[in-house]
């Protein structure tokens, strides 16, 4: 979620959330190959990682969203809830919804998916 500049993220456990700090800090000096990383050190000031007991309405929307797509990504059963999610995925001409309307990241070979504990 993005208010003002900040992102605001979810706490999971230390040695995830230093990850997630470190993939923050790599982004700001590196950039990515769609933004450089003085394009994205404007538009976002900082990252502000908060707790489960915070309630952040926009924090649960996006658990909503994001945890069947983790599901599928990581391999896990899918349920209901990845049809509907996947149904509202942008698609290219034949219909395929990989590097179209769901990009998973890192792309390179050798390299494993984000994980999640």
């Amino acid at each position: 979620m993005k208010k003002n500049g900040i992102i605001v993220a979810e706490k999971r456990d230390p040695t995830l959330d230093r990850e997630f700090e470190l993939a923050w800090i790599n982004l700001k000096v590196q950039g990515t190959q769609y933004l450089k990383a003085s394009q994205i050190d404007r538009r976002i000031l900082s990252l502000n990682l908060r707790g489960k007991k915070d309630n952040i309405a926009g924090l649960q929307l996006a658990d909503l969203i994001l945890t069947p797509i983790g599901r599928k990504i990581l391999g896990k059963r899918t349920k209901e809830d990845y049809k509907i999610i996947e149904s509202k995925f942008r698609r290219s001409p034949s219909g395929r919804v990989d590097g179209y309307g769901l990009v998973v990241l890192p792309k390179e070979k050798g390299q494993p998916p984000l994980r999640s504990d």
